[in-house]
């Protein structure tokens, strides 16, 4: 673990004239599981990072039969990959798609499936002495973040919290942010539908036209924008008018039977923002499975899915989403907060796939790739920066 870090001079010379290629839009390097030796699980370990915050001071170190190392974190403090391990035996580390779908097959639990299958990918990157992101073939070297302002009850206001809007893009330097207030559900924490309304108003109106703004109901009583089909046209109307670039959960997004149909005559209206179900159970928010997402895309109820590499599955299972976005070509993936595995995943897809990063922890990615709006691709091997 007593790795170098790399400047970012190092980065482009390293990567050379594939990543330069990728960065105009070329093809990527070859992922084939052939392209490379096959390399078999030969240990693992729990390892410890004693500066690390407590949460995210222990990893999971796997070694190949050629002695080349990969790391995830022990997501979930989870220190035993035994499962994991059986599992994957004699199995090429490298090839990603069947690694995750034989540990999915063989019933691993769902914390070690991610565990491994991060470190994988890890590995491979580390083996190649790339970033991850030059692995899969760089598209861009930044992409805009954007923040998160709570806003709750009691003595919530619009003009209030309008006030926070602008004085959090003050503060932050940031161009983008998601607002979190309460929608109109009729529950505890609920604002009324003409406060919500007012709300989104008050802060367009305070921020300016040039800010990119989101809105997701919230807290989790209240997750659900609307009670009606339409109530959440007309906010939709005038999101639209103000802006607004996407919106989370307009309506409970369960059961599919009832809320799919009613997603979709919402996305008959073509409207200018993207639209995400999200809610208590969601089968499409951040820990959605792939065939849930793609059921909801095929039926027109969305254009905008979430997903995260940490919550659920691991990183093939997102990369599955994005890839997925990509060849439909009208769906965006937001991948819930920019962990390191997405500061990778984002830089290998283009804006119309990925337009915008959650912002990120800066336990998993060093302050210094924070520019400002903007979160920097990074250029240390792997996807982890271990020094």
């Amino acid at each position: 673990m007593n790795e170098t870090r790399r400047t970012r001079r190092d980065f482009v010379a390293s990567t050379g004239t594939a990543a330069i290629a990728a960065l105009l839009g070329g093809a990527g390097p070859t992922l084939a599981a052939d392209s490379l030796p096959a390399i078999r699980l030969k240990s693992w370990r729990v390892v410890e990072r004693p500066a690390a915050k407590e949460r995210f001071r222990f990893f999971i170190q796997i070694t190949g039969d050629n002695g080349a190392v990969g790391y995830c974190r022990a997501l979930g403090d989870v220190k035993d990959i035994r499962a994991a391990e059986q599992a994957v035996a004699g199995a090429n580390l490298l090839d990603h798609e069947h690694l995750y779908d034989r540990m999915v097959s063989n019933n691993v639990p769902e914390g070690q499936r991610k565990i491994l299958d991060i470190a994988s990918w890890d590995l491979h990157a580390r083996m190649l002495d790339k970033p991850l992101h030059a692995v899969l073939g760089t598209k861009k070297n930044k992409i805009l973040r954007y923040g998160d302002v709570r806003g709750t009850q009691p003595d919530f206001t619009p003009e209030k919290y309008a006030k926070s809007i602008v004085s959090y893009f003050e503060r932050t330097g940031l161009k983008a942010t998601k607002l979190h207030f309460p929608g109109t559900m009729g529950m505890p924490d609920s604002i009324p539908f003409k406060d919500v309304m007012a709300t989104l108003t008050a802060v367009r109106e305070a921020v300016g036209q040039d800010k990119i703004l989101a809105w997701d109901p919230y807290p989790r009583s209240a997750e659900s924008a609307t009670t009606s089909v339409d109530e959440a046209k007309q906010m939709m109307q005038l999101m639209d008018e103000l802006g607004y670039a996407w919106w989370e959960g307009p309506l409970l997004p369960v059961p599919y039977e009832t809320q799919i149909p009613k997603y979709v005559e919402l996305m008959q209206m073509k409207p200018k923002l993207r639209i995400q179900a999200e809610g208590p159970n969601s089968p499409i928010g951040d820990g959605t499975s792939y065939g849930d997402m793609v059921r909801w895309a095929e039926a027109g109820a969305v254009n905008q899915c979430s997903t995260d590499a940490y919550i659920t599955e691991g990183l093939t299972h997102a990369k599955r989403f994005l890839d997925y976005a990509k060849a439909r070509g009208n769906l965006v993936i937001n991948l819930h907060w920019a962990w390191a595995p997405h500061a990778h995943l984002v830089m290998a897809y283009e804006d119309s796939v990925c337009p915008i990063a959650e912002f990120p922890m800066t336990e998993d990615i060093p302050k210094e790739y924070l520019d400002g709006p903007y979160l920097l691709a990074p250029d240390w091997p792997g996807i982890y920066c271990m020094d």
